[in-house]
C-alpha cells in the first residue's frame, strides 16, 4: 500500500499542460460523433505505444524532479530524462497527444497536436528565459549540453548528437 500511496502523491505532482491536455479530453469526448481514422491494429498498438511512452517519460520526469517547486524551483533538475532532453513532462505530453490520436484512431487529434506544440513551444520558450535568469552559467551549460526536445548536444561542434541507449 505504501508502494501505491507514493505513485499516487507523484501523480499530484505532475502539472497538467492545457495546450495538450484540453484536445486529449475533446477526442475523447467527441469521439463517437467524429470522424475516425482507418482501423489498423498496427495504427491502434502504435498509438498505445506512444500512450505509454509519453506518461512513462512524464512519470520519470517527476521522479527525478522529486519534490521541486516548479513555479519557483531552487534547483536545476539534469538527471533522469533532463540528462536527454530540457523539457521531458511536455515531449511525454505531446506523444500522449499523438499516441491517444492514434489509439483511438482519432483525425482531430493529430489535427490539434500542431498547435498544441506550437503553444508549448511558446511556453518553453518563456520558462527557458526565468531558468536563465535564475540559474545563470548552471543554465547555460545544461542548455549547451542537452537539447531543448531531443538529443544531447557533442561538445565540441555545438551540433546535436545521437542519445546512447543509457536511459
Amino acid at each position: 500500500m505504501a508502494g501505491r500511496s507514493r505513485v499516487a502523491a507523484a501523480w499530484r505532482r505532475v502539472p497538467l499542460p492545457a495546450e495538450h491536455v484540453v484536445p486529449m479530453l475533446m477526442v475523447v469526448l467527441l469521439r463517437r460523433r467524429s470522424h475516425r481514422l482507418p482501423p489498423a491494429r498496427a495504427t491502434v498498438a502504435a498509438g498505445l505505444a506512444l500512450m505509454g511512452a509519453g506518461l512513462a517519460l512524464v512519470a520519470w520526469a517527476v521522479v527525478a524532479r522529486g519534490d521541486a517547486d516548479l513555479e519557483r524551483p531552487r534547483h536545476l533538475t539534469t538527471t533522469g530524462p533532463h540528462r536527454w532532453t530540457r523539457n521531458p513532462m511536455y515531449v511525454g505530453w505531446g506523444l500522449a497527444h499523438v499516441g491517444l490520436g492514434l489509439a483511438v484512431r482519432s483525425p482531430w487529434a493529430l489535427v490539434t497536436w500542431p498547435f498544441a506544440a506550437a503553444l508549448v513551444h511558446r511556453a518553453v520558450l518563456r520558462e527557458e528565459r526565468r531558468l536563465e535568469v535564475a540559474f545563470g552559467e548552471e543554465f547555460t551549460q545544461h542548455r549547451a549540453r542537452v537539447g531543448r526536445y531531443a538529443g544531447r548536444r557533442s561538445r565540441g561542434t555545438g551540433g546535436t548528437t545521437r542519445a546512447s541507449g543509457r536511459c
